[in-house]
């Protein structure tokens, strides 16, 4: 354990000396002494908690030089006899008050005396009954022939022991009934009292504690400590410590909790035996508020160094206290030893010192103010500040010191001052301005330029001075001008210019651009009116919104697509109404999300389209032809053309273009290509089908016979892959002339869920035998689509077949729709072998297959993307070897949401 030094005497009676001297500086001031030295018993109460017993009747001592040394010097202000005989008054009750303090404290440290006088006899008390006890079992044992003297010796012992108790229950309630905790121990440090206060506070019970060692209620590190302190308390000839006087030591409760308490001890001697009574108090609450108290006076330095400002203390004497790091460097200097316990005047210029001075001493009575002053630096720099100054009052509600908050007001000073500077060239600027200029406050003109004296045809200033602006202005304006201004006035912003009409003094009707802004200055608010004669304008833009309009009745003619857009693309200038037609969008979304036309362009055109843009930076040119995709599904072609218009430096400004609707010479020109494959392939499917065919049933027509006549397996066998051969070659034949005699699409509303789920119906004896497992995930509000049913049906029994092959061990195969912008989605995914990028550039080439030799035509997917494409949609494959492969196809919604065909 720590035990901490005794108070020192300005510890204890720094208050008390402080509000002695306060009272008698007053007691100077004033012209007697007729109610002063009343409030000398403010700090002789204050005494009463000192160490020192006798310290009222010391201070009443002072208190009393004082008065008479304050009768001595203090300026007559009543008649001496009655100032003289209320001193004497004061005196006498300052040392009637003082006896009476020392009498209190007497009682009280006689009632300290008497509880530990009761604990000793306690003490005693214990000691005496375990000698009777003693005494009683050797009387017991006595002889016989001394019975008659041992019963009446017992007959006293018991009257005694009845008197004893007596005597020990009053002194147990004392002990029990006391708030603090007060624990007993003998010389071996064993405990031998243990009052509820403690139960309360170490959680133990006494039937828990009595008769165990003392160490058992302190942590172990402190063990030793404490141990050694009660050896040398016992050896020393102190019989008592009074609670506080070991300082903090730390207790442990029952459930292994440290906390702090404060004790005091003492220690008797009875029958040669050393007995040690404490006296235990909690301070957990107290020492949490002191942690606290240090936390925020932590916190408020912090916040005070962190300040950007200065913020100082003062004296009522102006010398300086604390100041922070921000005050050190506004006054240049390098640490607070050379600015603390200076006087802050000495920093001030010597035109402001007064008036700071009587800053400090208005914030010393308890009035806040603020002044501007200019400072000059321990370096010479001059500077100035604005400082705010407020008085700071302690416990006890007097003000003993002032707070300064001072910042550097130079540069706004400067700005001050070019402010002044600049109000004068804006003054002389304004007589010169082309647009006529008026001040108006409190709705009457009070300044006009020379430019609006010419445009209201006035020759002096005084014509227009002090009337209203509504005199002025035509009567079709005054509502909405008025309006603007109350807006204005409410607001303090300003208003963009608008049109408005004057009338001149000859009653000619002009028009003017017309804004308006309000400003406050030292005489309060106003508007401030510029008025620019706009009457050529107004005819210019009459040509050009006449020109506009013939060029707009021109562009809205055009079935081509015509705009304008920034160099960049991030901003469409203008697009023609046509964009409606061709894209599908109205022209105001092109306006407003530019970057819309990439969006719409089909994703296999776009990186054409960048390469073109490049070129086009370099080249200033660009021509191309690339597919939009409508929001109802369906694609169109666009050819365009595209410019860099630069200005007369040869610097790029913007650029032009135009689009076309190529979609119908685009069909026209696949439809004759098509026809003319179809033809060429009709034409040798005809052929083959008649040259072939007629030999292949002959070899399968003779095959089967055979077949049925032989009884060799080796023969049937071979019979067996014969028919099994003629047959490939029958189906190959078959989808040669299905790819090439199409028959016409029939598109109506199908429902694509139920051709999916009749499909793998028909895969699920097949699915289960590969173990490949079928999931289907549907967008419930999936729409339909503009397809026919059977061509449908083909494409998914291709990619499903696909996929079959392509996981002979197992996996799973996921089909999901959904919609999407516009278009169906259907994706057909296998968890199979996948396929390399070079396989996938040509799986929709005619005849060209990944399967083995005898298990595939390659014209599968072929037939696939010519169904897909005949319907308006696309189809894209993504595949990587070993991941699997994934089909999704795009088709278009079909328009009428009525009839349903599965």
């Amino acid at each position: 354990m720590q035990f901490p030094h005794q108070k020192s005497f300005l510890t204890e009676y720094g208050l008390s000396i402080i509000l002695t001297l306060a009272i008698f500086i007053l007691d100077l001031l004033t012209p007697s002494g007729v109610v002063e030295w009343l409030l000398y018993a403010v700090p002789l109460a204050l005494t009463l908690s000192a160490s020192r017993i006798h310290a009222p009747l010391y201070w009443a001592g002072v208190i009393t030089l004082l008065i008479i040394v304050g009768y001595a010097v203090s300026p007559p202000g009543v008649l001496p006899l009655y100032s003289a005989i209320n001193r004497l008054l004061g005196i006498g009750l300052m040392w009637a008050f003082a006896v009476a303090l020392v009498s209190r404290r007497l009682t009280q440290v006689q009632a300290a005396a008497t509880r530990e006088q009761m604990t000793h006899e306690l003490t005693v008390v214990q000691a005496e009954r375990t000698q009777a006890e003693s005494a009683k079992e050797a009387a017991v044992q006595a002889r016989a022939h001394a019975e008659a003297a041992v019963l009446g010796a017992v007959a006293g012992q018991r009257r005694a022991e009845e008197e004893t108790l007596e005597e020990r229950l009053r002194l147990e309630g004392v002990v029990q009934s006391a708030m603090d905790a007060i624990i007993t121990i003998d010389e071996a440090e064993r405990i031998i009292l243990f009052n509820q206060a403690a139960e309360q506070m170490f959680k133990w019970q006494a039937d828990e504690v009595l008769g165990q060692p003392l160490n058992q209620l302190i942590p172990e590190r402190f063990r030793a400590a404490h141990t050694e302190h009660i050896r040398q308390f016992g050896r020393s000839c102190i019989t008592n410590r009074q609670m506080g006087a070991l300082g903090m030591v730390v207790g442990l409760r029952a459930d292994g909790i440290e906390f702090p308490i404060e004790a005091a001890i003492s220690q008797v001697a009875v029958s040669g035996h050393r007995y040690y009574t404490v006296i235990l108090r909690d301070i957990t609450g107290r020492r949490r508020l002191e942690q606290e108290l240090a936390e925020r006076e932590a916190l408020l330095r912090a916040i005070v160094e962190a300040e950007p400002e200065c913020v100082k203390v003062l004296d009522l004497n102006g010398v300086v206290r604390t100041i922070n790091a921000a005050g050190l460097a506004m006054v240049g200097a390098s640490g607070t030893q050379e600015i603390v316990g200076t006087d802050a005047c000495d920093l001030v210029a010597d035109e402001f010192r007064p008036a700071f001075r009587s800053l400090i001493r208005q914030a010393g009575l308890g009035t806040a103010g603020r002044l501007q002053f200019e400072m000059v630096g321990l370096k010479g720099r001059r500077r100035w500040l604005e400082t705010h100054a407020v008085p700071l009052s302690g416990v006890d509600g007097a003000i003993h010191a002032v707070l300064g908050v001072t910042r550097d007001v130079t540069e706004q000073k400067k700005a001050e001052t070019l402010l002044r500077q600049s109000e004068e060239r804006y003054r002389r600027l304004l007589a010169v301005l082309p647009d006529a200029i008026l001040v108006i406050r409190g709705d009457r003109i009070i300044y006009l330029n020379e430019q609006g004296q010419r445009l209201f045809g006035r020759t002096l200033p005084a014509d227009l001075m002090g009337k209203s602006p509504y005199d002025l202005l035509h009567q079709s304006c005054h509502d909405s001008v008025r309006a603007r201004l109350r807006h204005l006035l409410e607001t303090g912003s300003t208003f963009p210019e608008e049109e408005a009409q004057i009338v001149r003094c000859d009653g000619t009707v002009v028009d003017v651009g017309l804004s308006a802004s309000y400003f406050r200055d030292e005489e309060g608010g106003g508007i401030l009116l510029l008025l620019r004669d706009i009457t050529e304008r107004k005819l210019a833009e009459q040509r050009v919104r006449e020109s506009e309009e013939r060029l707009q009745s021109l562009l809205d003619a055009m079935e081509d697509v015509v705009w304008s857009s920034a160099l960049d693309l991030s901003a469409i200038y203008y697009i023609s109404p046509s964009a409606a037609q061709i894209y599908g969008r109205p022209a105001e979304d092109f306006i407003r999300q530019p970057g819309l036309w990439t969006e719409l362009i089909h994703a296999e055109d776009r990186p054409s389209i960048e390469r073109a843009l490049q070129d086009l930076r370099t080249t200033g040119e660009f021509d191309v032809e690339y597919r939009v995709g409508l929001l109802n599904g369906e694609t169109r072609w666009v050819h365009d053309r595209r410019r860099i218009i630069k200005d007369e430096a040869g610097r790029p400004l913007r650029i032009d273009g135009i689009a076309t609707d190529i979609t119908e010479r685009k069909h026209l020109q696949a439809q004759l290509r098509r026809t003319e494959r179809v033809a060429e392939l009709g034409t040798v499917a005809s052929g083959m089908a008649h040259e072939i065919g007629t030999p292949m049933n002959v070899i399968l027509g003779r095959a089967e016979y055979l077949m049925e006549r032989t009884k060799e397996e080796s023969v049937k066998k071979g019979l067996q892959t014969i028919v099994g051969q003629v047959e490939r070659i029958t189906r190959v034949m078959s989808q040669l002339l299905a790819f090439a005699r199409r028959r016409p699409v029939e598109h109506r509303a199908l429902d694509l869920r139920q051709t999916i789920e009749d499909n793998l119906e028909i895969f699920q004896e097949r699915l289960a035998h590969n173990d490949i497992t079928a999931e289907t995930e549907f967008a419930d509000d999936c729409p339909l689509v503009h397809a026919d049913g059977d061509q449908m049906s083909q494409v998914l029994i291709n990619l499903v077949m696909n996929a079959i092959h392509a996981m002979p061990t197992g996996g799973r195969l996921r089909v999901a729709l959904a919609p999407d912008r516009g278009v169906v989605k259907l994706t057909v995914a296998d968890t199979g072998h996948g396929m390399p990028r070079d396989i996938i550039a040509k799986i929709f080439d005619p005849f060209f297959t990944t399967k083995e030799f005898g298990k595939g035509t390659g014209l599968g997917l072929t037939v696939v993307k010519g169904i897909i494409e005949e319907h308006g949609g696309t189809i894209q494959v993504e595949s990587e070897p070993d991941q699997g492969t994934r089909f999704t196809i795009c088709l278009p919604l079909h328009a009428d949401k009525g009839a349903v065909t599965s």
